[in-house]
């Protein structure tokens, strides 16, 4: 075993960590890097390998992502479910992508648990028992996967097409999730060899970065890797694209309601000279709200949406500029009129580069991005072991940002003149049919699974130790200082020096419950509109303040109160204060902006009524609401009612001190903030009239009903379930919420055992608990293929009425109180995360240590508790149903 330390580069930026990364390299390959931080109870693990769709040939391909899902399947010391109900027991979350490149594993976890990680990861690289049974259940799941994603989705499909025309020998022409006929063709032998072949220590980076101590770490990760064997991965033989010399096309049709398009060009990998010059282009293009394509097309109202970036990878990649038009009965602007623009703004960039005051700007942006970006265990563990696997250097980004920093205008305009060339380039257009098209069909699927009752999650030998059900001895609460202003405004600060970053949350008493349902869309056209400016600020001006820090401001409202953060250097915490005080109590409220925002308001529901799972939200909400007046939704009928006279008054009623909380965790100086919020806020006054009563929707007390949207063209039926549940104060709630938890969230969830993992009937399944402090919903959910409907329906209510019928087993339990103690420790991982927990619980009148109380009662409740709970509001025969998708309702109850 040999290792190392990095040495950083003197660029200029100095990066405050105690430890620099540590790279050790095992006797068998394995590469793993470690770094300490100690600012949080919390470890982030991401092992990645260095296999992607560009390493499939033949009839193999999606292999890579295909692995992935069976990475998660079980091991001979792991059954199936295992690996969820070890996350869960810890109370961390886990996941992983594919991508053209590598394949990526990330576990978070506390710190007392990072020997699972190590326990997981190790047995998972060697001993996959891919299965011949979960074989063909995950490829079902899969094959749903790639219906939601790359042919119900208008962007996926898109995309797809376009990859198709770009390539013609590469393989990052050919999707990352492979084909119909790749997903169902794939077996147990094909998979094992694949797994053999690439998961190994030799093709493998190990990144760990969190509260640990390095040498007892070490010692433990060559006990648990060092002795597997190094592996034989094959050479690379991957084929280079020719020379494109002439433009291509490609126009598809598409049962959605918006245009869209999207241009592409040959560019470079991301190791080469030239790559941090497209990256430069990329955000001068699309960055946020003062980028210059947004300036160009999203702000004069031409399109909905627009982005650009640069996916060079380990090969050369493409850059690709993609654009959402409005809805025709929006805006007449035509795509060629678009594409026109766009090629303008190209062919000057080739022509004269970026001017030099610009790219000074977009270099501090991408400086300070790095930063951020950083700012946690799982930024820093994501970016050491991905740079390692396709680069070769765990310091590759900040090296790069070495060679951002010698940019010139020169070479701006060098990298952009050979990439952006009329001969070279790549058009895909999407033509939506509104649902009228053919995208589905194909005869009815058969179902993967006979209709039979699924066996029991198993729990033999899972064990969950006494000290994993202590509550923690600190709290979030700890160390925060609490300050409240004349006008009644709170600040919330709380020191922390661990990286160079704070982070600003803030809430205002501006929500969507304070307005009639008339208006339905008047908070959120409120908050919108505010984000336009200030008399003194136009549009973009406003936004560059922020945008040119490599921050950016967020403001949205919600049921109760609107809310907002920014995360920046702590260098520039008085740009954030003074861009939230001229938001809060400067905004123009133009005409022109309110227009613009309505414009927008009504492309939005163009744009839901094209998934699924909105539309069946939609109609759920509407057979669930006690009236009409609990609709809360918005709709073409309640957009027309909202005058900007209504946003004005709306703001000047709601928008004020007392009631409004701000929160600032990281790198700062408390009173400091103090003195910086007084500064700002303290001549802002609470207009006389008292706030408006919340207006609180209402679930219905009829029993029960269904309702089917018939969306023509969709492969896929979504499906959602709804009951009554208690509000967030009534003595039940605890039980409801930890039922809710062992019922269906999460893939080792009750439902995720049953209608994914056992049934392979959808790629989606779960439930969730939306409450406030006097009333709630339930709500199940699930996507599948429309012909799996009835099926995957039946299952949901089958595991409903069993939870509300008999008790969970006290494994189960234990398991979920576990939990519930773990997860504290991921709540302080991140600034951002901390600081809007804190101005939650604050503007929701809750104590700041409210986590520690509740639980408290968590750690109390029986098996009959919680039985109790689900059979109050899960009343058979008295479901409230919707599903919409490519099926009418008597295809929906089918037998």
């Amino acid at each position: 075993m040999s290792r190392f330390p990095l040495v950083v580069l003197a660029v200029f930026v100095s990066f405050a960590f105690a430890e620099e990364p540590l790279v050790t390299v095992l006797d068998n390959g394995l590469t793993v890097i470690t770094q300490e931080l100690h600012y949080a109870p919390v470890v982030a693990s991401v092992i990645s390998y260095r296999v992607g769709s560009r390493n499939e040939v033949g009839d193999i391909l999606g292999m890579s992502h295909f692995m992935e899902h069976q990475m998660f399947k079980g091991t001979p010391d792991m059954p199936p479910g295992r690996f969820w109900q070890i996350v869960q027991r810890d109370g961390g979350s886990a996941n992983a992508f594919t991508s053209n490149d590598v394949t990526c594993f990330y576990l978070i976890l506390p710190a007392s648990r990072i020997e699972d990680a190590l326990a997981i990861e190790s047995d998972r690289m060697v001993n996959c028992l891919i299965d011949s049974i979960e074989v063909v259940s995950e490829r079902n799941v899969v094959h749903e996967e790639r219906r939601m994603r790359s042919v119900d989705s208008p962007d996926g499909a898109l995309q797809e097409a376009l990859d198709e025309i770009s390539y013609t020998e590469h393989p990052y022409g050919l999707p990352v999730i492979g084909y119909d006929e790749n997903i169902l063709a794939y077996n147990a032998v094909t998979t094992r060899a694949y797994y053999e072949t690439y998961y190994a220590p030799s093709n493998a980076v190990l990144t760990l970065v969190g509260d640990f101590e390095t040498e007892e770490l070490l010692a433990k990760i060559e006990s648990y890797f060092g002795n597997i064997p190094t592996g034989n991965v094959p050479d690379e033989a991957i084929p280079v694209e020719p020379l494109q010399t002439e433009a291509r096309y490609v126009e598809i049709e598409h049962a959605s309601n918006l245009p869209r398009f999207t241009m592409a060009f040959h560019s470079v990998d991301g190791a080469d000279p030239a790559a941090p010059a497209m990256s430069m282009i990329s955000s001068y293009l699309s960055s946020g709200r003062a980028s210059r394509l947004d300036q160009l097309l999203v702000e004069t109202e031409m399109v909905y949406g627009v982005g650009a970036w640069d996916r060079g990878g380990i090969d050369p990649g493409m850059f690709n500029i993609s654009v959402t038009m409005n809805s025709p009965e929006q805006c007449e602007v035509t795509i060629e009129e678009v594409q026109d623009i766009i090629w303008n703004e190209l062919e000057y960039i080739s022509e004269n580069g970026i001017s030099e005051e610009t790219l000074e700007e977009l270099k501090n942006k991408y400086r300070a991005g790095e930063i951020l970006g950083d700012a946690n265990p799982v930024g820093l563990a994501m970016g050491y072991s991905l740079s390692t696997t396709m680069f070769g250097d765990p310091l590759y980004s900040r090296k790069r940002l070495e060679l951002v920093e010698q940019l010139t205008s020169e070479d701006i305009r060098d990298a952009a003149s050979a990439c952006f060339r009329r001969n070279g380039v790549n058009i895909a257009v999407l033509a939506p049919v509104g649902g009228r098209g053919g995208m589905g069909g194909g005869g009815n699927q058969q179902l993967p699974t006979d209709v039979t009752e699924p066996s029991s999650v198993n729990y033999d030998g899972l064990e969950i130790p006494e000290e994993f059900l202590i509550p923690p001895a600190s709290s979030i609460a700890d160390g925060v200082e609490t300050f409240e202003m004349s006008n009644g405004l709170v600040l919330l600060v709380k020191e922390d020096h661990t990286f160079p970053v704070a982070s600003i949350s803030f809430s205002v008493p501006m929500g969507s419950f304070m307005h009639s349902s008339e208006l339905n869309g008047l908070a959120s056209t409120t908050t919108e509109t505010m984000l336009n400016g200030t008399e003194e600020l136009e549009y973009m001006e406003f936004h560059r303040r922020l945008e040119n820090e490599g921050s950016y401001l967020r403001f949205y409202s919600g049921p109760q109160n609107s809310n907002g953060s920014v995360t920046v250097l702590s260098e520039d915490v008085g740009i954030a204060f003074t861009t939230i005080a001229d938001l809060l109590i400067n905004p123009a409220f133009r005409e022109a902006d309110f227009q613009k925002v309505m414009t927008e308001n009504y492309t939005d529901l163009e744009a839901s009524a094209e998934r699924i799972g909105s539309v069946a939200y939609d109609s759920l909400e509407a057979i669930t609401a006690r009236s009409s007046a609990d609709i809360r939704g918005s709709s073409a009928a309640s957009l027309e009612r909202i005058t900007l006279e209504e946003v004005v008054s709306f703001h000047d009623l709601c928008c004020r001190p007392q009631g409004t909380v701000i929160t600032v965790v990281g790198d700062v100086n408390p009173e400091e903030v103090l003195a910086m919020t007084e500064s700002h806020f303290a001549e802002w006054n609470n207009p006389q009239a008292p706030l408006p009563e919340l207006q609180i929707p209402q679930f219905t007390s009829t029993p029960g009903d269904t309702v089917v949207t018939f969306m023509e063209g969709r492969m896929q039926g979504a499906v959602m379930i709804a009951t009554e549940a208690p509000g967030r104060d009534m003595p039940d709630y605890p039980a409801f919420e930890v039922m809710n938890t062992i019922l269906g969230r999460g893939i080792g969830s009750r439902l995720g055992h049953s209608v994914r993992d056992e049934q392979g009937l959808a790629y989606g399944v779960g439930s969730w608990v939306m409450s406030t402090d006097s009333t709630g919903a339930f709500t199940a959910y699930l996507t599948t293929l429309a012909d799996y409907v009835p099926q995957a329906t039946t299952s949901v209510l089958h595991e409903m009425e069993v939870i509300s019928t008999e008790n969970v087993q006290d494994i189960e339990l234990l398991l979920a109180k576990a939990n519930s103690v773990g997860k504290l420790a991921l709540s302080s991982m991140t600034y951002g995360s901390l600081a809007g927990r804190l101005t939650s619980l604050y503007a929701d009148e809750k104590p700041l240590d409210y986590h520690l109380t509740y639980l408290s009662r968590v750690l109390e409740l029986t098996p009959d508790e919680l039985r109790e709970a689900a059979a109050e509001y899960f009343i058979a025969d008295e479901w409230f149903i919707s599903i919409a998708g490519s099926l009418t309702e008597e295809d929906a109850f089918a037998e």
